[in-house]
């Protein structure tokens, strides 16, 4: 069977998809400029957009579990000022 076609070089793909993205061209423009098959930059741009989308999404996830830790340590915060304001209070006063 052997090699079923070409092989780019990751640079290469980058390059492609970058060119694909950006200067208002076509898809099949670029494709053709490249020398590359057009549904072959479809698939490397939309491999690029899924890896871009799984990152984003585990930034956000991250960025979620932090706030939910920083509410939580908030709450206990204000939770001990409300205990020791109480405790001020009880020690201000006076003794009879």
């Amino acid at each position: 069977m052997g090699n079923r076609g070409k092989r780019y070089s990751p640079e290469f793909k980058e390059d492609a998809i970058r060119l694909a993205l950006s200067n208002g061209r076509s898809v099949p423009s670029v494709a053709e400029d490249l020398r590359v098959n057009p549904q072959t930059l479809y698939r490397w741009i939309k491999k690029h957009n899924d890896a871009k989308n799984d990152t984003e999404k585990n930034r956000i996830a991250e960025l979620e579990t932090k706030l939910k830790a920083a509410n939580r340590r908030a709450a206990d915060l204000e939770e001990t000022v409300i205990i020791l304001k109480k405790a001020a209070a009880i020690f201000a006063k006076p003794r009879k």
